[in-house]
């Protein structure tokens, strides 16, 4: 999502003062609308509660994404982590970087210039982990050289090597005002819905590893970039 205003983001300045952030052990105050409703008592499924983590949890870190800013949501991953938009071959390691990608998604008003975002979480999927770490493919798959197989397989692999002890799967809905065009399409002034989901491994409440998937090509049907998807599968289908 995140590249999508790579333009409006290349000069962003990033100051010492903003550099400050990446050396707390946690975030700040939150928006006063969001710390009360998404956090709750200490003992609240979210990122800063305790126990089992939970719907509360995909709350929390959807809502402090949106309305917390940058500032607030790095400090929900770990130092050493990899975060990973599969749709748009993004693939971070490090929170200065994480601090910039995640800048155009603040609420910043009906005048932010990437627009206004909404993200809401419809299903949370997870558990506890144990002791966990990635599965690796060690061989090469056949019809692969090893180049084209690095090129394709060190994203995925990216992390691997770190501990997990819990897991989620979360599915969300993406509402987005846009105010400037989006990846180089139509989209001022418009507003578009989609789906995504994400996928992440915690390590004491921290993510070491995200996955985020969104539906991009729905986006471009509705800036009519792309037509409709014929579903020949059904029996009243056009062929």
């Amino acid at each position: 999502m995140h590249l999508g205003y790579l333009e409006q983001m290349r000069d962003l300045e990033f100051s010492s003062e903003r550099r400050k952030f990446f050396a707390k052990s946690g975030a700040g105050a939150l928006a006063a609308g969001f710390a009360a409703s998404a956090i709750g008592d200490e003992h609240a499924q979210g990122f800063k509660g305790k126990g089992r983590m939970g719907m509360r949890t995909g709350e929390d870190w959807i809502d402090t994404f949106y309305n917390g800013g940058a500032e607030e949501i790095i400090h929900y991953y770990a130092d050493e982590f990899v975060f990973e938009d599969v749709t748009l071959f993004q693939t971070i390691d490090n929170k200065e970087d994480l601090y910039r990608a995640f800048l155009p998604f603040g609420n910043g008003g009906p005048d932010s210039p990437a627009g206004v975002h909404q993200f809401d979480v419809v299903r949370y999927d997870g558990g506890p982990a144990g002791d966990k770490r990635g599965v690796q493919r060690t061989e090469i798959p056949a019809g692969y050289s090893p180049e084209m197989w690095q090129q394709w397989s060190a994203d995925p692999l990216a992390g691997a090597d770190l501990d997990y002890d819990e897991w989620a799967v979360m599915n969300w809905v993406w509402k987005a005002k846009h105010n400037m065009d989006f990846l180089e399409l139509p989209a001022k002034g418009k507003v578009t819905h989609t789906r995504g989901i994400t996928f992440h491994l915690y390590r004491e409440r921290k993510v070491v590893r995200e996955f985020t998937h969104w539906n991009f090509r729905d986006v471009a049907i509705q800036l009519g970039v792309f037509k409709p998807q014929v579903k020949f599968w059904k029996a009243a289908s056009d062929p």
